[in-house]
């Protein structure tokens, strides 16, 4: 989150000026900051894993990973994001038109995966200014959504990924002000409820050696449903301990990040300066916000989608392109159900594909965040999936 700047006067007229001269910089670099992971490792995998609650033995467990087709554990899926070197002639510039005094949100991804990142592998990164588009939002009069194209490079100078993340930014005191999400209640669980979920945790299967034949997958098939949740700030405490996450520093180091960067700063009730990221725990700060509660980092939904994919494919096969959207907030204390369903089975450039629609709906009944995923399988007639082709550097 970027810092909402409660005493910034509302001037639609100039924030659409900052949109303007933004725009002029798409297809540009943009900054880029010092990844937490600089070299991938075992331990950081199975930090980041456990960070949305996945332990997956293909991430977490060296000897098992030995025993797959990769000889290694390998990363997980978005692990990516917390990697990327980039130019230092580009870690600190900054771009004018930046849209200071908007409260930011990540709100989508666009994945594309080429290649496996492997313990010791070092990737180099490089992220250009996408598009930039104003709308009108219920939720805070007028949204500004940005994304920008991170493409990541291995060691052998293929592309390993290239991620498109989406980022809404909103005006935060038409939010303060409306209040869309007020009527929320915060659920309270009966020991009966929690039953119910613990038995979701206890069903949950995951495929692992055994290869799921793309011969043997039909359309219309559902994937075996997950549960996270419910949601605590113990969970959010997870997370950044794998994820990491620049903005959130301790003591003296915080001081830095908060003279370097004051606009993502405000005073708190103690009337100290804190980093506006807090509305991932902090109810009073989140409610400053336009929302009833603090509620989950994006990050973590996007793991839990990859988690239900990876747990029905199976070691073998290769998570190929997902897509997604956060449209709506996941509070502290709700409960996220992330289902899926094969939409389309064909036969691409001699790879075998399924694709799949996901969601994630919470206990409201409310879709959170609907995603759209393409698999590789392995066949029975050709054996192992190949690799997609990475495009040139």
């Amino acid at each position: 989150m970027t810092s909402p700047q409660q005493n910034r006067p509302h001037n639609p007229a100039k924030a659409s000026e900052r949109v303007e001269s933004l725009r002029k910089h798409i297809g540009e670099s943009v900054p880029l900051h010092a990844p937490w992971n600089e070299y991938a490792s075992v331990d950081a995998f199975r930090h980041f894993a456990h960070g949305f609650g996945d332990d997956n033995p293909l991430h977490c467990d060296s000897a098992y990973g030995a025993a797959t087709r990769w000889r290694s554990v390998i990363a997980p899926p978005t692990f990516i994001s917390t990697m990327g070197v980039p130019d230092p002639s580009r870690m600190t510039r900054e771009m004018k038109g930046t849209l200071a005094g908007l409260m930011g949100a990540y709100t989508g991804d666009e994945w594309e995966w080429f290649r496996p990142v492997f313990p010791g592998d070092r990737l180099t990164s490089d992220a250009v200014l996408h598009s930039v588009e104003e709308k009108p939002s219920q939720f805070a009069g007028t949204a500004v959504i940005v994304k920008r194209l991170y493409t990541y490079v291995n060691k052998g100078g293929e592309i390993a990924a290239t991620w498109t993340m989406q980022s809404t930014h909103m005006e935060t005191r038409v939010a303060r002000e409306r209040k869309k999400y007020a009527p929320i209640v915060r659920p309270v669980y009966t020991p009966e409820q929690l039953k119910e979920i613990e038995a979701i945790y206890d069903a949950e299967k995951r495929r692992g050696g055994e290869p799921r034949y793309w011969e043997d997958v039909q359309v219309g098939e559902q994937l075996t449903p997950i549960v996270r949740g419910p949601l605590l700030v113990t969970d959010m405490i997870a997370f950044l301990a794998g994820f990491g996450g620049h903005n959130v520093q301790a003591h003296r180091l915080r001081l830095m990040h908060q003279r370097r960067n004051p606009r993502r700063f405000s005073l708190n009730e103690f009337g100290v300066p804190d980093i506006a990221d807090r509305n991932h725990w902090d109810d009073a700060w989140a409610q400053k916000t336009g929302n009833p509660y603090a509620f989950d980092f994006g990050w973590q939904r996007i793991g839990w989608i990859c988690t239900l994919v990876q747990n029905w494919m199976g070691d073998d096969a290769w998570l190929w392109k997902l897509t997604d959207q956060y449209r709506l907030f996941n509070y502290i204390g709700d409960t996220t159900w992330v289902a899926g369903m094969v939409v389309n089975k064909s036969e691409t450039g001699g790879r075998h594909v399924v694709e799949m629609d996901l969601w994630c709906k919470n206990q409201r009944g409310a879709i959170t965040a609907p995603a759209h995923a393409t698999v590789i399988l392995p066949s029975r007639a050709a054996g192992l999936p190949p690799l997609p082709e990475p495009p040139r550097p």
